[in-house]
């Protein structure tokens, strides 16, 4: 991954490119992260980067010029830039693991009072780590640029960041650690005992009691916490490790994506969240034997799924069954109930970069024999097919992050940017051949 960190107080960093995530990363490769100085940039002998505000008021701001000709120097088509701003959407888990799929970031630190709002309409987002203020940008690009890299295969073992808090959207359960007797204070018999089983299902329960204690707001806003909890334990058990061996598009990743879009899309609606999270769960999962009708197989493959019994009557499963076969973007006719309208929106998940990557590495691997002209040319086919104005791709629920992509894609289409895009993807899926 490439980061580009734009700061006028470089030397803040120094510390944090020593700390073990960062400085292992860097040295295996995994991390290429430049601070760079918003000062070289700025024009005249003393290198002035802020100004008084128009309109008068306390403080300085951040000008337009150091910033934009530092971002327009490090940035390239890959790049998705954000601002960390107090006005920002609050950072999650969830924009931890979306933007750790990104190929380059570029993380701009606000300063003073702020910055020109010019500057704003030339990033792609803007992020805040919390309600409160502090001197800069730079602890937040900090702790923003750590959650990322936590999450890049190979920067830790993976076992340790998939149990922690959030994750699950629940807090991680207690830990506790020797002595087993602290003045009275014991260790909960429970993990003394040996018995995994009774430990897992302990941590389940205490995961919740603390997230209950601790983080109310956690379980008011995350509606898969209200998925029974057995449930949960059998899917994650038993159903998406299935994933794990299926193509990048179709693989575990990409299930736990919908998953979560599923339960943002239901926020406001009365509908079952186990239905929902199980419908989500099970609708690829018919890939193994193939792409062509896997919407059928997997519905099959749900359907007689005879553990599902104990949480499902035979007419709620009538209805996911439905919902799985109606998910998918080439069916003409809208799906035949609400859960086959929320899996069918979920798995839409309409990135414009992420379409086209993985357009070209489909393309790739299913017409190695194609010259990469042909290649290019089927990808264009292919989206236009499908994304284009006459495109089969049908939108069943409002959502907004769909409608923006696809207005984006259809823009490129119109102008023809989406040639050079899906080039670039195909010389990264390549490794850098050129076209």
């Amino acid at each position: 991954m490439k980061i580009r960190i734009l700061s006028i107080c470089p030397e803040q960093f120094a510390s944090f490119l020593e700390t073990p995530l960062i400085s292992r990363s860097m040295a295996s490769g995994l991390l290429d992260l430049k601070i760079v100085d918003i000062r070289e940039y700025a024009q005249g002998s003393f290198r002035k980067v802020d100004d008084s505000p128009y309109g008068g008021g306390p403080g300085m701001v951040m000008r337009c010029q150091p910033i934009l000709d530092a971002l327009d120097a490090n940035r390239s088509e890959s790049s998705h830039t954000v601002i960390l701003t107090p006005i920002g959407q609050p950072f999650r888990q969830e924009d931890a693991h979306r933007l750790a799929e990104e190929e380059e970031l570029i993380l701009i630190c606000g300063h003073y009072e702020g910055m020109d709002a010019r500057i704003y309409p030339h990033a792609d987002e803007l992020i805040s780590i919390g309600d409160y203020i502090l001197c800069g940008g730079e602890l937040p690009a900090m702790a923003v640029t750590e959650a990322i890299m936590r999450l890049v295969d190979g920067s830790m073992k993976k076992e340790s960041t998939e149990e922690e808090s959030f994750e699950t959207g629940l807090l991680e359960y207690p830990q506790y650690t020797k002595p087993a007797d602290l003045n009275g204070d014991k260790v909960p018999e429970i993990l003394l005992s040996g018995n995994h089983e009774a430990i897992r299902r302990w941590r389940q329960e205490q995961a919740f009691a603390w997230t209950e204690k601790y983080r109310p707001d956690l379980i008011r806003r995350n509606r898969l916490l209200l998925v029974d909890e057995e449930l949960r334990s059998y899917i994650e058990e038993e159903i998406l490790p299935c994933y794990r061996d299926y193509e990048e598009g179709h693989g575990i990743s990409h299930i736990r994506k919908v998953i979560r879009n599923s339960m943002e899309l239901i926020e406001d609606l009365d509908v079952d969240p186990s239905m929902v999270y199980c419908i989500a769960a099970y609708h690829d999962i018919g890939i193994r034997y193939g792409r062509k009708d896997h919407e059928l197989t997997s519905a099959r493959w749900f359907y007689e799924d005879g553990k599902l019994d104990r949480w499902f009557t035979k007419e709620q499963k009538r209805i996911m069954k439905e919902a799985i076969e109606d998910h998918r973007a080439s069916r003409k006719e809208k799906p035949r109930s609400i859960y086959g309208c929320i899996i069918a929106e979920a798995d839409r998940d309409i990135d414009p970069e992420t379409v086209i990557k993985r357009c070209a590495s489909y393309a790739l691997n299913s017409h190695p024999e194609e010259t990469k002209e042909e290649t290019c040319s089927r990808i264009l086919e292919h989206i236009r097919e499908k994304y284009g104005e006459n495109g089969y791709l049908k939108l069943w629920m409002p959502c907004r992050k769909n409608e923006e992509g696809l207005a984006v894609i259809r823009k490129w289409l119109d102008s023809g940017e989406i040639n050079e895009k899906i080039r670039r993807h195909l010389e990264n899926e390549t490794e850098g051949s050129v076209l």
